[in-house]
């Protein structure tokens, strides 16, 4: 059987066993450890020995890292005490700076745009020199937004408000609405409620001794007021609803509260309401109005601010809530103090005369009459139902643009009457009492209630004062305007009687 093969390293016959070390070609060491006996190493001369040191290299290719050769290189080679700071040349700084010279100059320039800034607000005449400018004609600070209270004239061009192309006055409401719209575009935007310097110039502040009143008329003018102009664009109570708001304004704002019954088609306000002045002072009592060529609609900071149901959606719109409503109320209950402001003037302010509060007396013993009761009695039980026909069309999808059936109503007043009523065992039969402008609605109606039902209205009432202020026909705005202005007058008289018995209120009370 043939030897077993093993692999012996050629120089293993030359090298004896032992500890190698690492050397590097070329190198004294290298030389001295190629296996070289003694003999041979004394066979070399000093030429040879000259001739081998100057082929040497100087530094070994591979040094030890212990050596005061091993040269600095990497992170942990420059020692605890190196600072993190490298030495750059001068080109490769110029390089750096060329690169990223935009964003020097920006910042440059956003530093000296801040510093500017913080002058123009803590010495404004400082840039004002810098550019040329005099200070003293110049005027940089901000002149704050007046109060109502502080409202004044303006004294610039750029906030007054010229009239010259009017000749009369007061201007119709229309006219009041283009003004707003000049100022303030289709609606007003965002801003705080008493706002705006913009205003008239006005006769006692440029000739005091020839202001104009009235013969018999005191001649002190109310410093500041609220007027609420009744237009009869809407309808009469939504033009008391918007007079009531107006008036809860003069109150909170601590201005005279007027009323303007100049282009109303119901004729005048005393004509079916208490005077407002007497109702409602206002914080200087016995003061004269305005002229009406000081009216101003827009802005609300005008000395003597004028609404109407026209340009009432530039004031009584989002702003007029954030102003006024409840901000830690929730639902309806954030509106609680703008209903009350209403509830106030309507209680308060807005009054029947002695003539209109004695047909709601009329008509409320009558109805008390009917349905069985004592006049005198106060919890009387009765269902009060308002028809509107003419003009008056619905506003939901079903009904758009067309009068709301009578069935409709039919339905609803015998549904409340029964959830109402009886539920608790009570056998009164159903009774109505109708408001409408159509006096055919009364049979209509009839014929649909449930059967025992009673129907009061005014055109079936005993009392010709009452029969008298009766709508005798479908109400339509252009046509009511129209007629007479002793029948307008009367039959607004018979709307603030149905209105009033319809909200169940006593007679001096429009609530």
């Amino acid at each position: 059987m043939p030897p077993r093969l093993q692999n012996v390293p050629a120089a293993s016959a030359r090298v004896q066993p032992g500890q190698l070390t690492p050397r590097t070609p070329h190198s004294r060491a290298g030389r001295a450890e190629e296996g070289s006996t003694g003999i041979e190493l004394e066979q070399f001369g000093d030429e040879d020995y000259h001739e081998h040191t100057h082929q040497q290299q100087t530094v070994p290719l591979l040094a030890s890292s212990a050596s005061t050769n091993f040269p600095p290189s990497g992170y942990r080679a420059r020692g605890d005490d190196y600072d993190g700071q490298s030495k750059r040349t001068t080109g490769s700084t110029i390089r750096l700076l060329v690169a990223n010279s935009g964003l020097i100059l920006g910042s440059a320039l956003a530093l000296a745009l801040f510093l500017s800034i913080v002058l123009s607000y803590k010495r404004p005449d400082l840039l004002l020199s810098a550019v040329g400018a005099d200070a003293d004609e110049t005027s940089l600070s901000p002149s704050p937004t007046p109060k109502p209270d502080d409202a004044l004239p303006p004294t610039d061009l750029e906030n007054i408000i010229s009239y010259e192309n009017y000749t009369r006055f007061p201007l119709d409401p229309i006219e009041y609405k283009a003004e707003c719209h000049k100022l303030m575009g289709e609606v007003m935007g965002a801003m705080e409620f008493w706002s705006g310097q913009e205003d008239v110039i006005h006769h006692d502040k440029i000739e005091p001794e020839n202001y104009p009143a009235a013969e018999g008329l005191p001649t002190r003018i109310c410093s500041k007021t609220i007027t609420y102009m009744l237009d009869g664009h809407v309808g009469l109570l939504a033009d008391l609803a918007l007079m009531a708001q107006v008036a809860g304004l003069a109150r909170m704002a601590n201005r005279t509260f007027l009323i303007d019954d100049t282009y109303w088609n119901h004729g005048k306000w005393t004509d079916h309401f208490q005077d407002i002045r007497v109702r409602q002072p206002g914080p200087e009592p016995g003061c004269h109005a305005p002229p009406s060529d000081e009216l101003v609609a827009c802005p609300r900071n005008a000395r003597h601010w004028i609404i109407n149901s026209l340009t009432a959606k530039y004031h009584l719109g989002h702003a007029f809530s954030e102003e006024f409503e409840d901000p830690y109320g929730r639902q309806l209950n954030r509106l609680r103090g703008i209903f009350n402001q209403a509830r106030v003037s309507l209680t308060e302010i807005i009054r029947p005369n002695a003539a209109t509060a004695a047909l709601i007396s009329s008509a409320r013993s009558e109805l008390a009459s009917f349905i069985g009761l004592d006049p005198s009695n106060t919890t009387d039980q009765y269902q009060s139902i308002h028809v509107r026909r003419g003009d008056g069309m619905g506003s939901s999808w079903k009904y758009h643009n067309k009068n709301v059936p009578v069935e409709e109503y039919a339905t609803a007043g015998n549904a409340a009457w029964n959830r109402l009523f009886r539920s608790v065992g009570n056998p009164t039969p159903l009774t109505v009492y109708l408001a409408s402008d159509d006096p055919d609605v009364f049979e209509a109606l009839q014929s649909q209630l449930e059967p025992g039902s009673r129907i009061f209205s005014l055109a079936k009432s005993r009392n010709p004062d009452l029969q008298d202020i009766a709508s005798p026909e479908p109400y339509f705005q252009d046509e009511f305007s129209a007629l007479p202005g002793a029948d307008r007058v009367q039959l607004t008289k018979g709307m603030i009687v149905d209105f009033a018995v319809l909200s169940g209120c006593g007679p001096g009370v429009m609530t």
